[in-house]
């Protein structure tokens, strides 16, 4: 039905963010002609350049990545965010990470909110926010329509699985929150890059609870 834009850490993927005002009205044209809008932007950038980081210099980084992207989102009429629910990724995560991670996401829901853009959790494969649950604290927090969550089903499985708790059940504590979902395979202890039918997902079960 649509694309998702990447905007990864890499620089191929962050310079899309500066894309020239040309640029950008030829991809809105591209997308008119072929009838194939791109609704929704992958931000994993953040994971090199994460919101929380100790370092003032890549915090920064991290805010114009997002003030980036919700300005390409704004250019393309993509309404719909997914960040990447880390507070650091390379770093160990503290006290004081968190309360980094904080205040630059209630800043970001802030912009995002001017511009009727909403921003939404995936769930990662790290401990921070690896279930539903997890990224729901941070939504009830902020209190803001713009901020919402969209599950990574391998990687709530893998976070199920190794908790010995339930997918649907963690599922279920986002209810009203659920804005899409990332239909990704995974192992247990693999998270990436596990082809369909070869992993412990059960895709027919997490859709429905979905929908």
């Amino acid at each position: 039905d649509y694309f998702e834009l990447s905007i990864d850490e890499s620089d191929e993927k962050l310079e899309r963010l500066y894309w020239r005002s040309e640029e950008r009205l030829s991809l809105r044209l591209a997308m008119a002609e072929t009838g194939m809008p791109i609704s929704s932007i992958c931000l994993s950038g953040h994971r090199k350049y994460p919101l929380g980081h100790p370092d003032k210099e890549v915090r920064d980084r991290g805010m114009d990545i997002m003030a980036g992207a919700i300005r390409l989102a704004c250019d393309l009429g993509v309404r719909l965010i997914q960040l990447a629910g880390y507070d650091v990724y390379y770093e160990p995560g503290t006290k004081e990470t968190r309360s980094y991670f904080g205040q630059n996401l209630a800043r970001s829901v802030d912009q995002a909110s001017r511009e009727g853009v909403i921003l939404a959790f995936e769930t990662m494969e790290t401990e921070f926010m690896n279930t539903v649950k997890k990224a729901m604290t941070w939504v009830n927090r902020i209190d803001s329509p713009y901020l919402q969550v969209y599950p990574d089903a391998g990687n709530l499985t893998n976070a199920a699985a190794a908790a010995g708790s339930n997918v649907l059940d963690d599922l279920e504590t986002g209810r009203g929150h659920v804005v899409a979902m990332h239909l990704k395979e995974s192992s247990p202890g693999v998270f990436r890059e596990v082809p369909f039918g070869k992993g412990h997902v059960d895709f027919p079960s997490v859709i429905g609870k979905a929908w």
